[in-house]
């Protein structure tokens, strides 16, 4: 079975089971806060609605009171014992007048006591020249309160209530101000009528008054904000509007309610602090805004014990298959929990464990090959070029050619000391070039100088660089052997050394004209699948050594040469060394 990995994402692990909680959480929090918020509204609405109402009722109550009170005085300008004095005063005898000024004294007496906001009541009658009042009793005109009844008679227009000072005063005249009735309201019962209406809050003031005669009455003696109110006040009703008024005055937001108390003419204003009306209210928002808190809270701390629980250990894992991933093997992830993490950290030792040892395993076994292919090439060296040496040398002696021969001799000695010796697998690549030059030497004089070879210099920097043994000399041999097994006079091979890319490059070439194209894709195939084959030569040989020290980016590669022969290309990438 096929286990499939997921392309990588920007998103962690642990910030995808984070958000995914937020994402759940945020309807939740959602949806309560718009409950809550609703729900304020809801009782907001419902004590604006309680406080209008109960302004209202009082006001209603107040204005019906002066109505009757209105309605009781007009009852009583239609009085018979009234009339009949006004019209027939001054002719009757005086005891028929004194009956009927007694029986209209009644009445008075009568009207003031139908409303406790009756202070005084009293009339004048013109055709006895007297005033009657139940505060002053029977008296002759002119006298004051006959004087201040005239003056404010002549106010025009006619308003709906007189005013004089802190006096307020209903007046009604008949008969072309033959009788003359006025009625006195008690601000201090008015005033304790308003209070009733202010005590349903605390923080509250209650007013009477109009916006161009400003305040008539009021339960505040702060009245730095009865202006501003009672145009607010004057504004709506200029729109026709009863809404309340909620508005910012110095500072303070105010809940603003009025009702118009139309036997005055004027408005019944109350004004609460907002604040008083929504404190009940600020418990449920400080509880709504503390349980926000304690959400908020929880996602924290779930997003803490996520980084803890399964964050901290899965970043802990990523952070060894990371460095297993540059190769460091040596490493041990310590569980102290007991939980599932533990099992795959266990799990991802034991790994580590198994891949060091595989690994260890392969390399031993890939040095115990190169040195096995070493000894396979030190091997495969022709015993028929060792023969055919010696005869030369034996020919050269008995020709008496004892240069050549002692030349030959020591050339061959040197050959055979560098491949049979068992120092190190790596020597400088001078060494190896100067011993593939050697072996070209030993053969040309083989050959009778049938065959020689042209060379170029080593630089410096690559002089001292180390490589592996004899991988010159077995594509030289190469060379020799097939090149110009078609009796070539005047072959030539050519060797040279350079250093590019960072790597090396040895090349050999020859002249030989027995390379046919065949023969060159065979022997490609035959490199390119050289790692395969169980009986190696020493080209192929040569290029499983270098492709297992330096990688596959190293090896033996072959073209045509320029001269018309075979050209070989040992190339050692040192960036792709293992």
């Amino acid at each position: 079975m096929k286990l499939q990995a997921a392309g990588r994402s920007r998103w962690l692990v642990y910030q995808k089971i984070v958000i995914v909680f937020i994402v759940l959480l945020i309807p939740l929090v959602v949806m309560n806060i718009g409950v809550n918020y609703k729900g304020l509204a809801f009782v907001k609405d419902e004590i604006s609605e309680s406080a209008v109402a109960g302004a209202s009722f009082y006001s209603k109550q107040l204005d019906n009171e002066l109505y009757f009170i209105r309605n009781q005085q007009l009852l009583f300008m239609n009085n018979r014992d009234l009339q009949k004095l006004s019209f027939v005063g001054g002719t009757i005898e005086n005891f028929e007048e004194v009956q009927l000024i007694d029986q209209v004294k009644d009445s008075l007496l009568t009207l003031q006591s139908s409303s406790d906001y009756v202070v005084d009541a009293g009339v004048y009658i013109k055709s006895v020249g007297k005033m009657i009042s139940m505060m002053n009793g029977v008296e002759n005109t002119p006298n004051d309160t006959f004087r201040m009844i005239s003056t404010l008679m002549e106010t025009t227009p006619k308003p709906s209530f007189y005013r004089l000072g802190d006096r307020m005063l209903f007046i009604e005249s008949e008969n072309n101000s033959g009788i003359m009735s006025y009625i006195e309201i008690s601000k201090s019962k008015l005033l304790a009528a308003m209070n009733q209406i202010a005590a349903l809050y605390q923080k509250s003031a209650v007013l009477l008054g109009e916006g161009k005669r400003g305040s008539i009455l009021s339960t505040t003696k702060d009245t730095d904000v009865i202006p501003t109110v009672l145009s607010l006040v004057e504004e709506q009703s200029e729109r026709n509007a009863n809404k309340p008024i909620i508005q910012k005055i110095n500072g303070t937001s105010y809940f603003i309610t009025h009702s118009q108390v139309s036997s005055l003419n004027l408005s019944l204003v109350m004004y609460v602090n907002q604040n008083e009306l929504t404190s009940k209210l600020s418990q449920f928002t400080t509880w709504f805004y503390a349980i926000f808190a304690i959400t908020i809270t929880v996602l924290l701390l779930y997003s803490f014990s996520i980084h803890f629980m399964i964050h901290k250990p899965l970043s802990k894992l990523t952070k060894a298959f990371q460095m297993i991933e540059t190769d460091n093997l040596n490493l041990s992830i310590e569980s102290k929990r007991k939980d599932e993490f533990h099992y795959l950290f266990n799990s991802f030792n034991r790994m580590a464990y198994r891949l060091k040892r595989s690994i260890e395993e392969n390399y031993e076994q890939k040095i115990a090959l190169q040195h096995s292919e070493l000894k396979q090439l030190q091997s495969q060296i022709n015993p028929h070029f060792l023969y055919n040496s010696f005869f030369n040398i034996y020919m050269m002696c008995k020709t008496g050619d004892s240069d050549t021969a002692a030349e030959l001799s020591q050339k061959l000695g040197s050959y055979y000391q560098y491949i049979t010796r068992s120092g190190s697998d790596e020597v400088p690549l001078f060494k190896e070039y100067r011993h593939a030059l050697d072996y070209c030497e030993i053969q040309c004089i083989r050959f009778s100088n049938r065959i020689r070879y042209e060379y170029a210099e080593m630089t410096d920097p690559i002089q001292s660089v180390l490589v592996p043994r004899l991988i010159i000399q077995p594509i030289v041999e190469n060379v020799f052997e097939h090149a110009f097994e078609d009796g070539t006079m005047q072959g030539i091979v050519y060797l040279c050394v350079d250093y590019r890319e960072q790597g090396i490059r040895v090349t050999v070439e020859d002249n030989g004209k027995s390379l046919t194209d065949e023969k060159l894709e065979q022997l490609r195939t035959k490199l390119a699948n050289s790692a395969e084959q169980k009986e190696k030569t020493g080209m192929t040989n040569v290029n499983v050594r270098l492709q297992l020290k330096y990688g596959a980016g190293s090896g033996v590669f072959v073209s045509r040469s320029q001269h018309g022969g075979l050209q070989v290309d040992l190339i050692i990438n040192f960036t792709k060394e293992t």
